[in-house]
Formats: C-alpha cells, structure tokens, sequence
C-alpha cells in the first residue's frame, strides 16, 4: 500500500497577467513500508538543520518563504544565503530520505492551454489518473494526502472518477479507465503538521523554478535543482517528456 503526498504552486485560474502564469501539482509516492524509516530520516534532517541554522525543527521548511519571507517571522534570524542552502540541501537529500519513492509531476502553462478557464480540476484530475496506473501496475492500493485544498472539489472529483473516467485513446477513441486503486476521498493536512507535505513543498517548488526561471535567482542554481530527484521521477506518467512530466 502507498500513501501519494500532493502540494501545488500557483493559482488555479485563467492566467490574465496579474496572477501566476503556472499550475503545477507534484505527488510524493510513499509505500507504507517505508513510512516510519522515511520520517525517521526526514527528523534526522530536521534535527542536522536545527544544529546548523537555528531553525527549530517545529517551524515548518517552505520553499518560496525561504527566498522570500511573508509569513513566516521566524526566517528572518537566518540569513537568506543560509536560507537557500536549506532548500537546496532539503532537495538533494530527498533521494535518500525516500530511497524507493516516486515522483509524478503536473505542469501546467497557462498561457500555451487558453483553452481552460480553471487548471485545479484539470491537474487534479491528470494526476490521480496517473497515481491510480501507478497502483494498478503494482497491483497495489493507496491513499491521498493534499495540504490544505479545495476539498469539495476534489471530494466530488475523484468520486465521479470511480464511475466516469472518459480517456481519449491513441486511436481516437474514447475508453473509461474508472480509479479503483485509491481507497477513500482525498484526506487533507496542514503543511506546518507534516514533514512529508514540506517535502512534496520543496518537489513542487524545485519543478517551478526549473520551468520558471527568474533572473535575479540564477545565481543560486534553483533551476537546477529539480534534476536532482531526477532516478525518483515516475517517467511513464507521460511519453511525452523526458522526464515524464504531463504537460496538458
């Protein structure tokens, strides 16, 4: 059985120059094996930045206050150099801190699909989709945790999932692959109570700043960092893409 960890960046409307021009889902796949030998780890790593930085391992890791603090107070008593090797250090030990997790990425460029007047469903719907091949191939069944969401929307979504799944085919036609592989209604959880929602914050934040490179941060090798959890990426999840990220 897996537990799939899901964080988000961005807003999930039209992108009309004022708002985030992205809507980017990344999933944690975590086998329910691994889950006390990984949040063993994920202390461990808490505890090494406490020791190093200050940062008290009750205060949560969130990658975009790192760069830039607007709530989080406490970042202020640690310089934004030491800030940044936090996130950078985070990122690079998630491989070992997870050694056999899985990774499965939704990118979503507003302005190349116009089409689309809201992106949460459409993401939200690729990915559970994914997940639930991902259970199948394993033979295998799994839950979901969100941070904090639209839970009525993805409560009704993934339930009209089980029934109605309508999946365009390579050949034209339509199939109706239903989810019956995830047990349950998304369950949803606050960041700041969750050391695996922080990881999965600093996945999806890594897959921003690659596809979103901002200038005044190329000197710190942001964009870099996602290739870092490179051998943990669900690659199949889409063909179209090297590194399997669904794109539309």
């Amino acid at each position: 059985m897996y537990i799939m960890y899901v964080d988000e960046s961005g807003d999930p409307g039209k992108y009309t120059g004022n708002n985030s021009p992205h809507y980017i889902l990344s999933g944690l796949i975590v086998s329910m094996q691994e889950w006390k030998d990984s949040l063993q780890r994920l202390k461990t790593y808490r505890d090494t930045i406490q020791a190093a930085f200050g940062l008290s391992t009750r205060i949560e890791i969130h990658s975009s206050e790192l760069i830039r603090i607007n709530k989080l107070t406490a970042y202020a008593a640690i310089r934004k150099s030491d800030r940044i090797i936090i996130l950078k250090t985070f990122i690079k030990e998630l491989p070992s801190i997870f050694p056999t997790g899985k990774i499965i990425n939704i990118c979503l460029n507003k302005e190349k699909l116009s089409q689309y007047d809201e992106f949460q469903e459409l993401a939200w719907k690729r990915l559970i989709q994914r997940y639930d091949t991902f259970l199948k191939k394993d033979n295998s069944k799994g839950i979901i945790v969100g941070d904090d969401s639209n839970e009525p929307l993805l409560r009704n979504l993934i339930r009209k999932m089980r029934i109605y799944n309508p999946v365009t085919s390579n050949f034209g036609s339509y199939y109706n692959p239903v989810i019956n592989n995830i047990i349950e209604d998304i369950f949803h959880r606050s960041s700041t109570h969750s050391y695996f929602i922080q990881a999965v914050d600093a996945i999806v934040h890594s897959l921003y700043r690659k596809e979103f490179p901002k200038g005044s941060l190329k000197k710190f090798g942001l964009q870099y960092l996602f290739n870092d959890l490179d051998y943990m990426l669900v690659k199949e999840a889409s063909s179209k893409d090297p590194q399997g990220i669904v794109r539309q």
